[in-house]
């Protein structure tokens, strides 16, 4: 391991480093714990959400349905009129026969496309209401959510202050410290589960609970500085 000075004013800053990390460590479980409750609540707005979501795109096809039935039959009427005009002008027997029997056929077109557009009001106002309960039952779950939400947040201001609090003192007290050990420190953190700095006492490391020789130990006693567990490697305190 490469060689780093550092005096016990500096271990001691970075107990408190440690201390913060610890601390952060567990607000941040708790507050992820909350994100998570949080998550939950809002399983079925979400579901609303999309129900709506379908609701609505159902609804706006058959609308354009509707209004299409609606262009075709207006062309249709039109198609009609026109037609019954020129039989009154024609007096070939064979073209009355044909463009009579096309106004018929028309005719009867028009009477069907009645029928399928006063089926489809129904339909359309089915669909509408529909949109609607959705849209109510989206609207009442969102607000039981934000309350929800809100008290889960109210109750976790001070953790979320706490945390605040810790980050900044890290970035103050940080900048104590040599950069190599500040540097060293933040890699035994990755390799250490978030727990580089542990006190010894009785000659047991508390972050392997594996015994330390019985020299290193009192050296850390008298001298205090930068020692390593020659187990783990994390940096020892001595706990007096």
């Amino acid at each position: 391991m490469k060689q780093i000075e550092a005096t016990q004013a500096h271990v001691e800053i970075l107990m408190r480093l440690q201390s913060i990390e610890t601390e952060s460590a567990r607000l941040e479980k708790k507050l992820g714990g909350v994100e998570a409750q949080t998550e939950v609540q809002c399983k079925r707005l979400n579901e609303l959400e999309e129900e709506l979501e379908i609701a609505e795109a159902t609804l706006a096809s058959e609308k354009k349905r509707y209004a299409t039935i609606e262009e075709e039959l207006a062309e249709l009427n039109l198609r009609i009129t026109k037609s019954t005009e020129n039989l009154r002008v024609i007096s070939n027997a064979k073209e009355y026969q044909v463009l009579k029997r096309e106004v018929d056929d028309n005719t009867k077109r028009v009477s069907e496309m009645e029928d399928v557009l006063v089926s489809m009001i129904e339909e359309l106002e089915g669909l509408e209401k529909g949109v609607a309960d959705v849209s109510r039952q989206r609207d009442d779950e969102k607000e039981k959510i934000d309350s929800i939400v809100q008290e889960i947040r109210n109750a976790t201001t001070e953790e979320r202050d706490a945390l605040s609090a810790m980050v900044k003192e890290k970035e103050e007290i940080s900048g104590q410290v040599p950069k190599a050990l500040f540097e060293h420190y933040e890699k035994l953190l990755t390799t250490t589960n978030r727990l580089a700095v542990v006190k010894v006492s009785a000659g047991v490391c508390y972050g392997c609970f594996m015994n330390i020789p019985p020299q290193l130990y009192i050296e850390i006693q008298k001298s205090g500085g930068l020692h390593h567990c020659p187990q783990c490697h994390r940096i020892l305190f001595c706990d007096a």
